[in-house]
């Protein structure tokens, strides 16, 4: 009988004999198949191991800041600038920014509309409109944060109840406030419910208030603390869910430079404008103030502590004239710019370009 290749030949005899595996099959002839699959088990180890050592010994292909996650890195261009549009009305508005680097903020009650998932699918971005400021329970997830839900209790007003605007009264978020305890599940839930976002758009999130049932002068230093307290910890949660997610989040609230009773300070120098953890500011109708706006758009702190934007700022500004949107436009310090008379569309200008900013949550 002629050996296999992996028999080997007795010294008392001309029988073959098949090595041994195991001490049971010893003086025991195996078939084939024994010998085959052994080889093979051996061969998917010695594949595991040598995968196991390059995937540990290779450099990340993942932006600094966001380890153990598979977001790839991409180029992110925030200039020069283009347009960008507001739509709260019915979502075909935003129709005309499916396409790469298209951004449209959607509102409290739209954003399921199909429109804005076509503009996630072209490449453009969608921010979902979220204000946890001003206690109006408009809409699923204002309604969720503020009233008893799924995420906690209903929440309490500022102490004192001061009235804001005509919008609603101040919500209470200071440090360690119930709001600030759901924050975190309200973003997730719009997180697991909206595939098409790329980030929210963080309405009345700023250093200090402007509000003008709110007299920042004489309200005392005790609110004022806690209130620039309140506000970091705001764009602290955002941050840290955004990161999760990949996405980015605008602030429409002023970071300004300076003493915590004048402009509220920005964050974390309050001597420089900017607030690091968000990916860009929202400047709105200030059209002929750009001395002041100008500088504060091109402050370095912005996005300065975003592992998703990483140091490079999308800020965005909202003109009610012309000349307004002009001067915005040329400073090249908004990536976004608009002249936009309402809050239902905003037809677009110019030649759009890719920006790098997400176009769905991953």
């Amino acid at each position: 009988m002629m050996a296999d290749e992996s028999d080997v030949i007795g010294q008392a005899g001309t029988e073959p004999v098949r090595a041994a595996t195991f001490p049971e099959d010893r003086g025991r002839a195996q078939p084939p198949w024994v010998r085959t699959f052994w080889w093979l088990v051996l061969t998917f180890a010695i594949v595991g191991v040598l995968g196991a050592w390059i995937a540990t010994t290779s450099p990340s292909p993942y932006p600094a800041g966001l380890p153990g996650t598979a977001f790839e890195p991409v180029q992110l261009r925030n200039m020069p600038p283009q347009a960008a549009g507001i739509v709260y009305g019915p979502g075909s508005g935003a129709l005309e920014y499916a396409h790469p680097g298209g951004m449209v903020v959607a509102g409290r009650d739209n954003y399921r509309d199909s429109a804005f998932k076509k503009v996630s699918a072209a490449g453009g971005t969608v921010l979902i409109y979220l204000d946890p400021v001003i206690n109006n329970p408009w809409g699923r997830y204002h309604t969720m944060l503020m009233r008893q839900s799924i995420c906690g209790p209903a929440i309490r007003l500022w102490p004192g109840s001061p009235k804001a605007n005509r919008w609603g009264y101040l919500s209470d978020f200071r440090v360690g406030s119930i709001l600030q305890r759901k924050l975190p599940c309200v973003l997730e839930k719009m997180v697991s419910e909206n595939p098409q976002m790329g980030g929210w758009f963080a309405d009345d999130v700023g250093s200090r208030s402007w509000y003008p049932g709110i007299d920042w002068e004489t309200w005392g230093s005790a609110n004022r603390r806690a209130y620039r307290a309140g506000a970091i910890e705001l764009t602290e949660t955002f941050r840290k869910v955004a990161d999760r997610h990949g996405l980015v989040f605008l602030v429409n609230g002023t970071w300004g430079a300076g003493s915590l009773a004048s402009h509220g300070g920005g964050y974390p120098d309050m001597m420089q404008a900017g607030n690091a953890l968000a990916d860009g500011g929202f400047v709105e109708n200030h059209d002929g103030e750009l001395h002041y706006f100008g500088p504060y758009g091109c402050s370095a702190q912005w996005a300065a502590e975003s592992p998703v934007t990483r140091g490079k700022a999308f800020n965005f500004a909202i003109t009610s004239t012309h000349a307004g949107f002009v001067e915005f436009r040329n400073s090249r310090c908004y990536s976004f710019v608009n002249e936009q008379g309402d809050y239902s569309s905003a037809p677009a200008w110019g030649r759009p370009h890719r920006t790098g900013l997400p176009t769905r949550v991953r």
